[in-house]
């Protein structure tokens, strides 16, 4: 869907909302739109459901077509999570508040299937085709966004720390309050042929207007959104090498045209790599600025900062910035912090090298701390997650040769008694093996669901793979959803502080359950190690993967 047609031609000349028409053809970038809804269909009226009904089903496409009927309070909340991926902020926003209406927006087709499959409404498509302006919409009231980030990770081709473009499309997202219509003007009368510009002054050649000392269409107020979300869109990937960076934008796209359109989003959360904050902190800055600046959406909050899974309950480090914005309020674990101390902190990298902060970076005097004071949930380390001996050790990367000390060149690999590297997709060979054996010759290898877990997703978590050729099982396709995906333990945090209940006694529930925390330890848990006759675990068992998911073993 590009944009939702209006059902009637629209007039020649674009009036306001108080019928004026505006001067020399000019029309404000608004979707038309005839007010009709669910509340208007004679079908539902009859006693059918939306879903049933052919007018709200096309009407609310591609939405559920329950939304054809106008929100209301009392009704469950509705929410967009933009780059829903395979679900995994989904799983952790269940966790704390299960009652909400979301709909996922996810462009990769496995990673829609799995999320499909794991029970929510996905729409399988470029974010780009769709307008945050479909009236449907109107209902929303919580967004989320995990924006592609292979431009920042480090494990890329780093096109999103590139200085010139990110300094680029900091200008243009700057642009969005008065794009979406948000910027408030001194003076109107210009779209109307009046004598003033938009800030008061005289234009030159009408100082004999009659109005020039003020009129019947003089007057401030805000500007009528002036470019499209596909303008906008455009303009941004302009600017950028690789347009996944140019997708940051949507993080103001669809929460501004939401407003601007009337739903009464109160909260938007976002989740992105670390190197966000660390090396590219102009566009996190940009986002902060337009979010509570009052010329922008004027909220009340919205913080940034590095959040590491590991801290809130996952077997492995899962390091990415979060921002966290409010529209009325402070957030629930608001926490006020030294923000000098904390940008000192966040850039010591360019410190170091330059002398001083990076000339544009978002204010870090505000965080969210979930604990609030509370004991920290368990460490748990692979060896505990994956029922394996401490002592044994993991390869992420194949045999390799040894260097001038005796040891394995290249890294990759860790002893199973740590909290885990962050998973990424090659971890999908890993090879578990006892301290004596040499380094890339074990023969235990790892499930998708033991893989999950590590993140913190339940074992029976239905990943999903649509095979691309005969014969083709996506062991690595599903093994990158994992390493992509946001760590549930870290999406029921962070949903907890905007919505549903405190975060901290289920997540002490799902982790227990997730890592099997309260059951005995494994009969060869309390042998000694004897390295000449090394104890194995047992062989794993049926509930410890599902058939449709033992793919990494035969890999």
């Amino acid at each position: 869907m590009v944009s939702t047609l209006a059902r009637d031609a629209a007039p020649d000349t674009a009036t306001d909302p108080d019928g004026r028409p505006y001067a020399n053809g000019f029309r404000p970038a608004v979707l038309e739109w005839d007010g009709w809804t669910c509340a208007d269909c004679i079908v539902c009226g009859l006693g059918a459901a939306c879903a049933d009904c052919r007018a709200c089903t096309t009407f609310a496409f591609p939405y559920p077509p329950r939304w054809a009927r106008p929100w209301a309070p009392g009704m469950p909340e509705r929410g967009i999570e933009a780059f829903g991926g395979p679900g995994g902020m989904s799983a952790g926003r269940r966790l704390v508040d299960d009652g909400g209406d979301w709909v996922l927006i996810e462009f990769n087709r496995d990673a829609a299937a799995t999320a499909r499959a794991a029970g929510h409404w996905v729409i399988e498509a470029d974010i780009r085709t769709l307008d945050p302006r479909h009236p449907l919409l109107r209902g929303v009231r919580r967004f989320h966004g995990s924006p592609p980030c292979q431009t920042l990770s480090g494990a890329g081709k780093r096109a999103g720390w590139n200085a010139d473009e990110i300094s680029e499309l900091q200008s243009i997202m700057w642009q969005a309050s008065e794009a979406f219509g948000f910027l408030e003007v001194d003076d109107l009368c210009s779209l109307y042929g009046g004598p003033h510009h938009y800030f008061g002054d005289v234009i030159d050649g009408m100082e004999d207007h009659p109005d020039v000392d003020g009129g019947e269409l003089c007057g401030g107020g805000h500007l009528p959104p002036c470019m499209t979300p596909a303008d906008f869109r455009e303009w941004a990937a302009s600017v950028v090498t690789d347009d996944r960076t140019a997708l940051m934008a949507e993080m103001l796209i669809w929460p501004m045209c939401l407003v601007q359109i009337g739903a009464p989003l109160v909260s938007i959360t976002m989740e992105q790599s670390a190197n966000l904050l660390k090396q590219s902190p102009a566009l996190a800055e940009a986002i902060q600025s337009e979010i509570t600046s009052v010329e922008g959406l004027g909220w009340a909050w919205c913080s940034w900062q590095v959040a590491d899974a590991a801290d809130y309950g996952a077997a492995t480090h899962r390091e990415r910035a979060w921002m966290v914005a409010t529209r009325y309020e402070e957030p629930r674990y608001a926490d006020h912090v030294d923000g000098d101390k904390a940008a000192r902190a966040m850039w010591a990298h360019v410190l170091k090298r330059t002398g001083r902060l990076p000339d544009w970076v978002p204010e870090l005097d505000r965080r969210i701390e979930p604990y609030q004071g509370r004991p920290a949930l368990p460490t748990v380390t692979v060896a505990a997650a994956l029922d394996l001996p401490a002592d044994w050790w993991a390869d992420t990367r194949g045999k390799r040769g040894l260097n001038a000390d005796g040891k394995p060149m290249g890294g990759g690999s860790f002893r199973l008694d740590t909290v885990g590297q962050c998973v990424t997709a090659p971890w999908y060979a890993i090879k578990f093996r006892p301290a004596h054996v040499p380094q890339g010759e074990g023969t235990n290898t790892i499930t998708a669901p033991e893989l999950g877990a590590l993140v913190g997703f339940p074992r029976t978590y239905p990943w999903t793979y649509i095979p691309a050729r005969v014969g083709a099982r996506g062991v690595r396709n599903i093994a990158q959803m994992i390493a992509d995906a946001v760590s549930p333990f870290m999406g029921a945090a962070v949903s907890s502080a905007v919505q549903g209940e405190d975060w901290y006694q289920p997540v002490a529930t799902y982790q227990a359950e997730v890592y099997r925390l309260d059951a005995p330890d494994p009969e060869w848990a309390d042998i000694p190690a004897d390295p000449d006759h090394p104890v194995l675990p047992a062989q794993r068992t049926e509930h410890q993967s599902i058939e449709q998911l033992e793919l990494f073993p035969a890999a």
